[in-house]
């Protein structure tokens, strides 16, 4: 299983409500505001394969992004 890390690059990142989801070295997804709420935006692979994320480190991480973000 690959862990799921969360990046917040900066408080302008943070403002926007932006953090950044990390599996190994290949960047997963970005959440996003959109309409008041905190969404996931999740962009194809680069290989074109699909992803696949351990829901339980998927969970941490969405939970660990919406506490950093408001924390700013």
């Amino acid at each position: 299983m690959t862990e799921i890390k969360v990046i917040v690059t900066g408080p302008e990142e943070a403002y926007d409500y932006e953090a950044e989801l990390w599996c190994a070295n290949e960047l997963m997804a970005v959440t996003v505001l959109h309409d008041g709420r905190l969404h996931l935006r999740i962009d194809p692979r680069a290989d074109g394969q699909p992803w696949l994320a351990d829901v339980g480190s998927l969970a941490r991480s969405l939970a660990e992004a919406d506490e950093r973000l408001g924390a700013f």
